[in-house]
């Protein structure tokens, strides 16, 4: 057991705290999650609350109150996290839970993803209904499962039965906003089966792209970072263009949400070019995308070595080697539009999130995001055309809907109390990163939503860290609404 507990005895609110320490022990990275659910399960026998779990990892737990005058609010959050670490970390995330780091007024993990998004939601609702206030209405606390892998949870939850007027989703990333919409995104998968060919007098290269800064791929995409998996295709095909050689294997990124910071290559080049005429290519390569991408990307380093005492053997064929570099050299990626009235809310986005070499299979994973589903129809179709000119097939395309925006009376009300409680206006927005609302609005009835939360920074990657005083503020302002809200 981890010294979680501890490290956050002092912060407030105290429950909060130590429900997030506690589930941040269990490891509940996505498709790994029936501990967690174990968990929520025991607590609501625990709290003798009423619970229902389904085949899909979900748990509904319900809060009754002895006397009900008020409409019923459902509280949800996702169960799972993006499992990131650095090279130096040894956790083995699948077993083994988050460490935590106390900085000032932050709590971040030791050289790991946090899980704040969507722990610290999990935590505050848990914290609300084993409370022994009743608010005059039922609590619903919603809890889906693998959200950061397709919102599997929420396409597959049954709502049915359940009376809810109001859902506040917990999985804002910025206190002081409340997301009223959201984009809706298509996740594609594609896959080549290659012929691999015996490879005869050839020396193995190694290449990687490493130390960029990657994030959420819904609320980083404006700032222009690096994709590594575009950028070592970019590399090769320019290599390619200097020296012949076959592909052994590319492989970078571990989720399509994510944008990944690392990606590496193997290739196979002929015995007999020399070293030095590889290095040379391979410096300006280097230089040129260094200089290219250092103002948002200051730490980008290209690594290179010629696999010292690893054998080359089997290879993907000259054809093969081409097509697969041209395909991911020619696919789309990063930021396609922004709002007319917003420039820095992007309207359209696609991120190549992995890209994955095995044996005789390469594949690739995007995650497609638009808040016009007729732009993300556009950029699925332009996919299926570059992938199948170059013997992609498809494996995998599965969609969730936009939250369309519509003014409601929960967001007339959330607005007012915010300005009652903190003395300032809260920021309405439409975020461009992917809300389980659209898809639990569709399930039910009249219901109206809203999503707030804490502040989180650098979600879905090694820096990740919860800003801890915007934690008590966002309790506070939630148990008004259960108060007051009619």
């Amino acid at each position: 057991m981890s010294n979680n507990i501890e490290i956050v005895k002092n912060l407030e609110p105290k429950s909060v705290f130590e429900y997030f320490a506690r589930i941040s022990d269990i490891p509940r990275g996505s498709g790994n999650t029936d501990k967690i659910v174990e968990y929520l399960v025991n607590f609501a026998i625990d709290n003798n609350l009423k619970y229902k779990k389904d085949d899909y990892n979900n748990v509904i737990i319900i809060k009754e109150s002895k006397n009900k005058t008020k409409t019923s609010i459902a509280l949800q959050a996702h169960i799972d996290m993006v499992c990131v670490k650095n090279d130096q970390s040894k956790k083995d995330m699948k077993k083994e839970g988050i460490d935590f780091v106390l900085d000032r007024d932050f709590l971040r993990a030791n050289g790991t993803t946090l899980g704040a998004d969507d722990g610290i939601g999990v935590a505050i609702i848990l914290s609300i209904l084993s409370d022994i206030n009743d608010y005059e209405r039922d609590i619903i606390g919603i809890f889906t499962d693998d959200e950061e892998v397709g919102l599997v949870g929420a396409n597959n939850i049954d709502l049915s039965g359940l009376d809810i007027k109001n859902l506040i989703n917990i999985d804002n990333e910025e206190f002081g906003v409340f997301d009223v919409g959201c984009a809706g995104g298509t996740h594609l998968e594609y896959s080549k089966k290659a012929t691999l060919t015996s490879c005869e007098n050839a020396k193995l290269l190694n290449l990687s792209i490493e130390g960029l800064l990657g994030g959420h791929s819904g609320m980083e995409i404006t700032k222009k970072r690096g994709n590594a998996n575009k950028i070592i295709a970019q590399v090769l095909n320019e290599l390619y263009e200097k020296i012949s050689f076959n592909l052994i294997s590319v492989d970078g990124g571990v989720f399509d949400n994510a944008i990944p910071n690392k990606a590496n290559a193997k290739i196979a080049i002929n015995s007999d070019i020399d070293d030095t005429v590889v290095i040379s290519h391979l410096n300006q390569i280097k230089a040129k995308y260094v200089d290219r991408l250092k103002e948002n990307e200051p730490n980008i380093n290209m690594r290179y070595d010629f696999g010292s005492g690893e054998t080359v053997s089997n290879v993907f064929g000259t054809k093969d080697t081409k097509e697969i570099i041209d395909a991911l050299c020619l696919l789309p990626d990063g930021l396609i539009s922004v709002f007319e009235n917003n420039p820095l809310i992007a309207e359209t986005s696609l991120n190549l999130g992995i890209v994955n070499t095995n044996d005789k299979t390469i594949s690739f994973t995007y995650l497609i995001r638009s808040n016009v589903d007729s732009k993300r129809e556009e950029l699925v179709d332009k996919i299926y055309k570059i992938s199948t000119n170059y013997g992609f097939t498809k494996k995998v395309e599965s969609s969730y809907p936009a939250w369309e925006y519509r003014k409601t009376s929960l967001e007339e009300f959330c607005i007012s109390s915010f300005k009652d409680l903190f003395g300032s206006d809260a920021v309405i927005e439409i975020t461009h990163g992917g809300l389980e609302c659209g898809i639990l609005l569709k399930k039910m009835k009249d219901t109206e939503a809203i999503a707030l939360g804490p502040t989180i920074y650098g979600a879905h990657t090694v820096d990740e860290k919860l800003e801890i005083s915007t934690v008590i503020k966002t309790y506070k302002y939630i148990l008004k609404v259960l108060e007051n809200l009619v």
